[in-house]
């Protein structure tokens, strides 16, 4: 197996489809930086299974000022 093959799981984290799995089952919206994710070759399309969205500046900073908690990376 290759090393691009491989997955790579970081101790102590789960995997994001397990993550946002329990998001969408709690009906809790998804937005991604649109910016950051064309950057790293994700397509809209392939968050649609979860309902997430791209986001803007606009939206990030309106999310971020109401959220008691938020979360990155």
């Amino acid at each position: 197996m290759s090393f691009k093959q491989q997955q790579v799981v970081r101790v102590g984290r789960r995997p994001l489809a397990e993550v946002l799995s329990k998001l969408v089952a709690k009906k809790i919206p998804i937005y991604a930086c649109g910016a950051c994710s064309r950057a790293r070759g994700v397509a809209e399309r392939a968050l649609a299974e979860y309902g997430a969205k791209f986001g803007n500046p606009k939206i990030s900073v309106s999310l971020v000022e109401r959220a008691d908690k938020i979360m990155t990376e």
